[in-house]
């Protein structure tokens, strides 16, 4: 049994344990507790059985922090914690459009109709076996009027919708040669959204689509809790969490703008479900993924390697940038600024920290969820500083991914060193190749994360303003032995803190 109400006399005729007035520091405490755990006040049973009991007892509790309502609770500060809202605009040649109530895909209507914007009509087509149109209509400006056939589409299977023909096409492989299940078939008349319309979404589905890699993240809350993993867990797990909407994303979706998208796992390890499957499946990661500082649900949410490193820093470790006053001097004013803003005068105070920690997902595209390997994007390229440094002339690559273009003095000693490399010296050089696990390590090494994570966990369960520094020190040292998340609201639950409310 924990939590004796010393003091108490417990009456075991009360009828209104909410209301006897010998109860209510003991119910209060039980009240604030449930709807702190598992966000519900407990049942009128678990009541009377705290009555009997005099206390809450240990056993209760536990269950309490083992349920399903309790991970939902979890899961909701590290949403806030994370920004965990997923809002972009995924795929946009992929989008299906309705107009008269008939599917249809304007990004590509100058390629199969003749002229932008240009709708199918709303008759029923003459199409062979894979949908591809045989005869149609040409208006008088030109535009082409196919008309359109019914289409079983994946998000919605049992039901049937009219699609226009030529963005209902099924054929694997246009008349050119071209795969029509990738990025190369957007200009090719005869490709279209393929068999179930699986190459294409419409709005809804794309917001399905959004919150299953949202959900992903908290899914990781979920597993952390559940298998009793410590809290570090959700920095370096290997694991991602897939449904239906996201499996399909990334079989059928993510090919088409390899630039942006990249599957986290191996096709062959995708799960064979369908795209209603609501389920959630984990599946092993490949290596170079740090927990959910990579996650795509973490790379799309926070576009830029400044912005992942801010959130990291502000959210799990529990630090502000807060700039002296450090304002530019007239002289440095009429000097053409350092590109270096580890360096720049006025800019020292928050980027000599924050572009070191935005190094560490240097081998991660901004605005991306791609990542760069070092096989094919090496640190240092000797053909890139080559060209930079004689013909001015590079590849594509060069120009696209490494300094070959110096418009600074301070440029000169990084030309052909990968854009992300640029200004790292010392060990910081080796940040984008650790990845955010070398900050996580680090982090771990020097006690900031568990500080910070008993500190959240305060401010959630305690109401910290200000943090208590004698309670944290002493619940910072557990938690950084057994990193059990579940044992530190247990410790602060269970405290005179938060019985009293003790500072």
């Amino acid at each position: 049994m924990i939590l004796l109400m010393m003091g108490l006399t417990l009456t075991a005729e009360a009828s209104d344990p909410w209301t006897d007035a010998s109860h209510q520091d003991l119910m209060g405490f039980v009240r604030a507790a449930s709807l702190d755990i598992r966000g519900h006040v407990p049942s009128l049973e678990e009541l009377h059985s705290i009555e009997d009991a005099g206390e809450l007892p240990e056993g209760m509790l536990d269950e309490w922090l083992n349920s399903s309502a309790f991970e939902t609770q979890v899961i909701e500060r590290h949403r806030e914690l994370m920004w965990n809202s997923l809002e972009v605009t995924l795929l946009q040649r992929r989008r299906l459009g309705r107009r008269n109530g008939i599917y249809f895909n304007n990004n590509r209507a100058t390629h199969t109709r003749g002229l932008a914007q240009t709708h199918c009509g709303t008759e029923p087509a003459n199409v062979d076996e894979f949908n591809r149109p045989l005869t149609w209509t040409i208006n008088d400006d030109g535009g082409i009027e196919e008309g359109y056939v019914w289409v079983e589409p994946y998000w919605n299977p049992g039901t049937s919708i009219q699609v226009c023909a030529f963005d209902a096409q099924t054929v694997p492989v246009s008349a050119n040669g071209v795969d029509c299940s990738t990025e190369d078939a957007h200009q090719e008349a005869d490709c279209g959204c393929g068999p179930n319309l699986q190459w294409c979404f419409d709005n809804t589905t794309e917001a399905v689509i959004e919150d299953a890699l949202s959900y992903d993240l908290n899914e990781r809350v979920r597993a952390m809790l559940q298998s009793d993993s410590g809290y570090e867990y959700l920095l370096n797990g290997q694991e991602i969490f897939l449904n239906g909407a996201s499996t399909h994303f990334f079989r059928h979706l993510v090919p088409f703008d390899v630039d942006t998208y990249q599957r986290p796992v191996p096709t062959a390890d995708l799960p064979e479900i369908d795209f209603a499957d609501e389920a959630w499946y984990a599946v092993a990661l490949d290596d170079h993924h740090d927990g959910i500082l990579t996650s795509p649900g973490w790379l799309l949410r926070h576009q830029t390697n400044r912005g992942r490193a801010n959130r990291f820093y502000g959210g799990f470790l529990c630090q502000e940038f807060l700039p002296t006053n450090n304002e530019i001097t007239t002289e440095a004013s009429l000097v053409a600024p350092s590109p270096n803003l580890i360096l720049r005068e006025g800019c020292q105070d928050c980027h000599a920290r924050l572009e070191p920690w935005g190094a560490y997902w240097g081998r991660w595209a901004e605005a991306s969820m791609v990542f760069y390997s070092p096989l094919d994007f090496p640190a240092y390229s000797e053909e890139c500083a080559q060209c930079a440094l004689t013909t001015g002339v590079c590849s594509d690559v060069c120009e696209d991914f490494y300094l070959v273009e110096p418009n600074h003095s301070d440029e000169l000693p990084y030309v052909g060193w990968l854009n992300t490399y640029a200004f790292l010296v010392d060990n910081k050089q080796e940040h984008p190749d650790l990845g955010p696990l070398g900050w996580v390590n680090h982090a771990l090494e020097n006690g900031d994360l568990s500080e910070c994570a008993v500190q959240r966990a305060g401010e959630w369960l305690l109401n910290w303003s200000e943090n208590d520094s004698v309670a944290e020190a002493d619940w910072s040292a557990q938690f950084s032995t057994s990193m059990s998340y579940r044992r530190l609201v247990k410790d602060i639950v269970t405290s005179p803190q938060y019985w009293k409310g003790e500072e």
